[in-house]
């Protein structure tokens, strides 16, 4: 894909093209993951993972973090108190 010149507006955002954000299948309200390295910034699509074993499939926002059914399962062991 060709590369697009865009300037940043006042407020900091940039517009992605249309034909971009169709390629990588993202829409309006998305969230985006955006990463400074070494002097260029990135940006793609957010994917949340479980904060205790790293996942993505399935994953869950419970009080504002991530969570697997696996871990979610382990989690009511632990507090039923069945699971070690």
């Amino acid at each position: 894909m060709k590369n697009n010149y865009k300037k940043v507006s006042s407020h900091g955002s940039i517009n992605i093209p249309v034909a971009m954000r169709r390629e990588i299948g993202i829409q309006g309200g998305d969230p985006m993951e955006v990463a400074l390295n070494n002097g260029v910034v990135t940006v793609k699509p957010y994917t949340p993972r479980c904060v205790f074993c790293g996942s993505t499939e399935n994953v869950k926002k419970l009080f504002g973090k991530g969570i697997c059914p696996e871990c979610a399962a382990k989690a009511v062991q632990k507090m039923e108190g069945s699971g070690k």
